[in-house]
């Protein structure tokens, strides 16, 4: 075996000596095919450098091809959120920690004092990477690459994208300093939740300026750059936090920090802070966005760059609402009763939405449901259907009789199968019968009705049905709101408003509000006989349990059938609040009526809203005597024992309704003092009768 051995070997060495030529050419073919590529990888620099124009110095690096960054004022001009690109402020590398900038340089190009803008041995690193996995993965690895590939292209993973952040990063090394590319660099590089630069994101994750950062807070905004949405400390902070532990060791294997530092960071690692109160206020900037956008484009300017906008929010309106909404409906009161979400909205008679939560949790949902949702309002809709109805001609010390009613085949009853007799309509509307609701509805025409609420600022669809009258058609919170602000505001067309001003980056100002007033849309004397009826909906209705007591309010409650829905709409000379309660997916609640959650959300809401404000009455009519000793649910034996709050209306809605108005029924009378119900032991023992 081993002569055969020597023989395999002798005639191995036979045949390279007799090709001795043709491996030396294969050998030469071979070293130029590895090193002339190297080479050229080494002298790319160089040659970029030279080829690449100047920087054009009349851009402003700092916001190039960046989303447009909102950052929103409250009504007295403090700053209460941003939207679109959360920036901060612009940090040179003096005012921040030194560690900060380390930890970047750390994980991400530990070379970047050395290269100069393309470092060869990253690229030899990305071609492996790609060659493994047989398609582009591996981005850019120098700092400078990186900034380039922000300011200048996309992020595909392409031969031609790849040349092209080559060119641009020589055409940045050429013009700025390492001092300034890495400035550029830590103020716009995203790190998630929005946040572009590290002064944003140390706001978004710690609710404090990069300036205030500690080494645990700095290590952690490091581990963002790659993924900022998968590595957020949001989605699972211990993970965060062990990322950043690494990003504590290459740092000490840098030289940036010691062991000693390391591990004191270790210890104390970072937390994010309570984004609860910010993030429910992102229902209102959200809208507010969409508002100030669509102003600035109509005003005929340019709209470009950074946009500050001044807004009508009131933090500490906007504050309650949301502790309120949240608290009573993840709470034992929500979980009882099957309720699982909740809108609020608060305006100014004017129109100036102070406050706006469109679910119990942002961070959950981004849905708002104050502006999106649309759902029925049930009884709600009824100050509609009077307001017709006092525009006919009725008013509301008339009386009329509460006894069935069909129209094609259609039986609406009242809560309980109750019969009320004879009643007035001011009780009516206060104790929400549903029989006299559709009467009334009947004798003024239904197409009357939907011309009244559309008056007001309904805007949603209104199919002219029987059922209208006890609210079928939806709805949004914001919509039903703001037509009730029409009442508030003494008969005037209101139409919400978020935005007061929107400047542009120069502080040019794009749009300012001009104050006109609204057009009226419903007789003075007309509006102050509706506010009487509606104050007595809290006064000793269904919207009791919203009373106020140092102040008069006046509302409407609302229930839908199977409490698939829950209202409380009201105001006082000051504010005009909506509140809504329900599901999602429509699924019944248990017996939620608008005078118990939504009713309770609404009076905490105002009473902070009305803090320090001082009382006045409503623009109402005066209380009415009663005429020929005519029996009312108030001064009748026994009080009433229910009201129809919950629009039990079990029948398919029908298209068909009574051809033109009836003739209306005679006026009998009304009510002495029903304005002010009876005494205070009266209310008490009624309170649990009405929408419990």
């Amino acid at each position: 075996m081993f002569d055969g051995f020597l023989r395999a070997g002798s005639a191995l060495g036979e045949w390279i000596i007799r090709n001795n030529r043709t491996l030396l050419k294969i050998a030469v073919w071979a070293v130029g095919i590895i090193t002339l590529p190297l080479l050229g990888l080494w002298l790319l620099p160089i040659v970029l450098g030279l080829i690449a124009p100047p920087l054009d110095r009349s851009q402003d690096l700092y916001a190039l091809n960046r989303p447009v960054a909102f950052t929103f004022l409250d009504a007295k001009g403090e700053v209460i959120g941003r939207r679109g690109a959360a920036v901060g402020e612009r940090l040179t590398l003096e005012q921040m920690p030194a560690y900060l900038p380390a930890a970047f340089i750390a994980m991400e190009d530990r070379r970047f004092y050395e290269h100069h803008a393309i470092d060869p041995r990253g690229i030899v690193r990305a071609l492996v990477a790609d060659i493994r996995a047989r398609h582009a993965v591996a981005g850019g690895s120098t700092i400078t690459e990186q900034t380039a590939k922000i300011l200048y292209t996309n992020q595909e993973r392409t031969l031609s994208r790849r040349l092209k952040t080559e060119l641009d990063a020589a055409m940045l090394e050429k013009s700025l300093s390492k001092k300034e590319i890495l400035e550029l660099y830590l103020n716009r590089i995203y790190l998630g939740s929005g946040a572009y630069g590290v002064d944003g994101a140390a706001h978004i994750y710690f609710g404090k300026s990069a300036r205030e950062l500690s080494l645990a807070e700095a290590a952690m905004l490091a581990t963002l750059t790659r993924a900022p949405s998968v590595f957020s400390p949001r989605r699972d902070l211990a993970a965060a936090q062990e990322r950043a532990d690494v990003v504590l060791s290459t740092m000490v294997e840098t030289g940036a920090i010691t062991e000693a530092q390391a591990k004191a960071a270790h210890d104390h690692p970072a937390v994010v802070v309570d984004r609860a109160t910010a993030e429910a206020r992102n229902y209102y900037l959200d809208a507010a966005r969409e508002e100030a956008l669509r102003l600035a484009q109509a005003s005929g300017q340019a709209v470009g760059g950074d946009l500050t906008v001044r807004t009508t929010l009131e933090p500490k309106i906007q504050d309650i609402a949301r502790r309120t909404a949240h608290s009573v409906i993840t709470g034992k009161q929500g979980q009882k009763a099957n309720a699982h979400e909740a809108a609020v909205v608060v305006m100014k008679p004017d129109g100036a939405v102070s406050a706006m939560i469109g679910g119990v949790d942002y961070t959950e949902s981004t849905f708002n449901r104050a502006i999106q949702a649309h759902r029925q309002p049930g009884s709600a809709f009824k100050p509609f259907v009077y307001l017709a109805a006092l525009e006919a001609g009725v008013s509301p010390w008339e009386t009329r009789e509460d006894t069935p009613i069909s129209i094609n085949g259609w039986t609406p009853t009242n809560f309980g199968g109750r019969s009320y007799g004879t009643i007035m309509l001011a009780d009516a509307l206060a104790h929400s019968v549903n029989t006299i609701a559709v009467q009334l509805s009947q004798e003024v025409g239904i197409d009357t009705v939907v011309d009244a609420a559309k008056r007001c600022g309904i805007t949603s669809k209104l199919t002219p049905n029987a059922s209208l009258a006890l609210g079928t058609a939806e709805v949004t919170p914001l919509e039903l709101t703001s037509a009730y602000a029409t009442f508030a505001s003494g008969g005037l067309r209101v139409r919400p408003y978020m935005v007061t001003q929107v400047n542009g980056p120069d502080g040019r100002t794009l749009y300012k509000r001009k104050d006109v007033p609204g057009e009226r849309v419903v007789a003075s004397h007309v509006n102050r006989d509706l506010l009487a009826m509606m104050f007595g909906v809290v006064s000793h209705g269904t919207g009791f349990s919203a009373n106020l007591m140092d102040r008069e309010a006046a509302g409407k409650t609302g229930t839908t059938q199977d409490y698939h829905d829950a209202w409380f709409v009201g105001f006082t000379t000051d504010y005009v609040t909506g509140v809504w309660v329900g599901n999602d997916d429509s699924s019944p609640m248990r017996n939620v009526t608008g005078g118990t959650l939504p009713a309770q959300i609404w009076k905490t809401v105002m009473k902070v809203a009305e803090a320090g404000l001082p009382p006045k009455g409503l623009d109402r009519s005066p209380p009415q005597d009663a005429e020929n000793g005519e029996m009312t649910l108030e001064s009748g034996p026994g009080g009433f024992t229910a009201d129809d709050e919950a629009a039990i209306n079990r029948t398919p809605q029908i298209e068909g309704q009574s051809e033109g108005p009836q003739e209306k029924k005679k006026s009998t009378g009304g009510l002495f003092n029903w304005l002010f119900g009876g005494d205070d032991k009266e209310k008490q023992n009624n309170q649990s009768s009405r929408d419990d």
